[in-house]
Parts: C-alpha cells; structure tokens; sequence
C-alpha cells in the first residue's frame, strides 16, 4: 500500500470532493497504473446525470454513494493500486501524481490511451469507440477489465456497433422540446438500448430516455440492475408484452432487434398505434405465415420444406412493409450486417409520413387475399387501439 502523508490525503480528498460537488460541464477522473495504459477505476458526471463509477476487475461498486464515499473509494484504490489521475473536462487533461512529498499537477498535451485497442473493432465505425465507451461495454457485458470485447461477443459486438451506425442520422434528428425518446421493444439484455441512450447522452449531449420491454423477468432485473450501478435514471425497464407495455406520450424511434416470430408484429403495430416517428426493426425467426401457406398460385410450394419456411419469410417481410406503408411510413429494407455475421440481417426502416398510405392500404389487402394469409399484425393493431381506448 502506498503511504501519504496526511497533507497529501487531504489535498488528495479535497480536489477530489471539489470535482465530484463542482463540476458545471462533462469531466471524468481516471485513476491508472503506473504505465498509464491500464484504467483502474472511472469517475464519470455529466450534467445533472448521478455520478457513475466504474472499475476493471470484478469488485462491485456500492450503489447509491455518496460524494465522500466515493472520494475515499478513490483515494483508497490509490494508496492500493493506482499511480496518477487524470482528469479530463473541456478538452484539456491534467495529472495528478506524486513525487516524493510533492503532488504534481501536470497538463497532459496528448491524452494517453488508458486502454489498448480491442480485438474486435468495426473497420471504420467510429460511433461506438471501444476506448471512449469501455466503462458502459463493461458494464453490459461486452468487454474484458482489461479493454478488449471478449471473444464470444465479438458479433454482437460488430452487430451493435453498424446498428448504431445506421442509426446515427436518425438519433441526430431534431425534435419538439422533451427528451429523445427511445422504445426497445424485446430488448433482452438490451445491448442495444445501452449503446443508444449512451451516444444520445455521452456523444450527442442531448436529453433522452429509454423504455425496454421484454417478457423475460430475469433480463429485465439484469437490465435494471446495470442503468442502477450506472447511474442511468431515464432508463426504464419493463416486464410483460410489448402489447400490453407503458408507452411513453412521446415515440422518436422505435426499435426492434430480432424479436422472435410475431414479437416483430407486436413491435410495428405498436409503433403504429403509438405514432413513433421512426420504426426499425429487425426481424428474427418467422413461423405465422410459413403454417398457412397451401394451394400457393403457380406452384405447390409445402411439397418442399425448405421452399416454404424461405417462401414464408419473404411473405412475412412483404406484409410488413406493405402494413407500415399502408399506415403512413415511409419504408426502405436492406441487410445491416453481412449473412456471414447472421442470417437474420434484414432491416426494416421506417419513417412517419407517406403520401400514398391509401394506395398502400389497398395493395395491402389485395396481397392477403391473393396468398390468403391471415397475419397477426392486424390483430394486435386493434387490441392496442381498443386498449388505449380503454385507458
């Protein structure tokens, strides 16, 4: 353990309380190893968010802390661990270390790199930096205390990461006064919903909030659990159907990724329902319409599996462009990651406003009958019409 006189321990303690009580603008306070490539521990505060606390090794962090507590914890791992402390805020760094009886305080003209480059990285996507984002992917699960994406996240890492990409315009959007409001409708472990509401805070500096819903009780106390230890208090999470969730009065995007089956079909009509500016979703396994297809015109295509299991998955996308184009969205479709990553890489793009709604309804209709598909989309747009008018 490293000995400080008690004048150092409380400079120390006092600089360290004045940035946790005083700071009018974004700054963090990285505690590193000797050779300034390794964080030990990160002090986050941005704007009127709580506080968050980070460290690389698998200690937990105490959850709520006061400023004093959080101020002896980092002058604890000091004397334990650390060897100087940089502290960002406005674009410039300063050092903190010691030197016989002396603290120094240094400006850094270069910040160091206080994690190596991961394995794992996206080519040229740079909206998700591993370095930058470190304490959040350690948080949800993504990356190793020691900065890299471990080995079995490496795809959902790259998958993440290019869905953010895609996502940026959409997130850069301008909206009516109130936080951009985001939907993660099956959200899971909601790997995607953390990255989302961490760029729309950390990056963008905008105000948002966050709504996961996802019928697995479990992951949704994981999820808690971890905007909890972050610190990250608009976002909320609940247990149940998307059909029977608490929307926000407000939808900026709606997202979706890989719902199973008619989960995606909860998802759309939803947003439908709930006016969401932006809907996208990618849709995960499709078994509804593959069930109903029978005496298919031109070809008896049951008689091979295979042809209709693809042949149904087609239908099903079909329907759900032709259901959100017919209901006033605008819809462009494309693969967001390559087969190589996952087969289930189409993504559906959606955007309020389509002057042809009414000729769309009608293609809509004629496209049903021509398959005599019965889909659960219609269904579930009714049931959350009839609910909010209940509510």
């Amino acid at each position: 353990m490293k000995s400080l006189t008690p004048a150092q321990s409380e400079f120390l303690r006092s600089a360290i309380l004045h940035i946790l009580r005083e700071a009018a603008e974004p700054v963090s306070l990285t505690l590193t190893d000797k050779e300034e490539n390794r964080a030990l521990l990160t002090l986050r505060i941005d704007g009127d968010e709580t506080p968050t606390l980070s460290r690389n090794d698998s200690a937990a962090v105490p959850h709520p802390m006061t400023v004093e507590a959080m101020a002896e914890l980092i002058l604890q791992e000091w004397k334990n661990r650390g060897e100087t402390i940089l502290i960002a805020k406005g674009g410039e760094t300063i050092r903190l270390r010691l030197r016989g009886d002396s603290i120094l305080r240094e400006p850094v003209t270069v910040a160091p790199a206080a994690l190596r480059q991961p394995i794992g990285s996206v080519g040229k996507t740079t909206h998700l930096h591993p370095a930058e984002a470190a304490p959040l992917l350690r948080a949800i699960g993504l990356m190793t205390p020691e900065g890299e994406i471990k080995a079995p996240m490496r795809r959902k890492f790259k998958q993440v990461n290019h869905f953010l990409d895609l996502l940026t315009p959409l997130l850069r959007e301008k909206t009516d006064s109130g936080p951009f409001t985001v939907v993660d409708c099956g959200c899971g472990k909601s790997y995607l919903g953390f990255v989302l509401y961490w760029y729309l805070r950390r990056v963008l500096k905008r105000p948002a909030a966050f709504l996961g819903v996802d019928v697995s009780e479990k992951l949704i106390e994981q999820c808690r659990d971890r905007a909890e230890q972050m610190g990250l208090r608009e976002m909320r999470f609940q247990c149940g159907a998307i059909l029977d969730a608490e929307f926000p009065p407000t939808v900026h995007l709606l997202v979706s990724l890989h719902a199973c089956d008619t989960a995606t079909d909860e998802a759309i009509a939803c947003g439908v329902v709930e006016n969401a500016e932006q809907i996208v979703v990618a849709p995960c396994c499709r078994h509804e319409i593959a069930g109903q297809l029978s005496g298919i015109p031109m070809y008896p295509i049951p008689r091979h599996g295979i042809f209709t299991q693809r042949f149904g998955e087609l239908l099903t996308d079909l329907l759900r462009a032709l259901f959100l184009e017919a209901h006033g969205y605008t819809v462009t479709a494309g693969e967001f990651v390559s087969v190589q990553e996952t087969p289930m890489n189409l993504l559906l793009r959606a955007s309020r406003g389509n002057s042809a709604a009414q000729k769309r309804l009608q293609e809509y209709e004629a496209f049903k009958k021509y398959y005599n598909l019965s889909s659960s989309i219609d269904r579930f747009k009714t049931e959350r019409e009839l609910r909010r008018r209940v509510l």
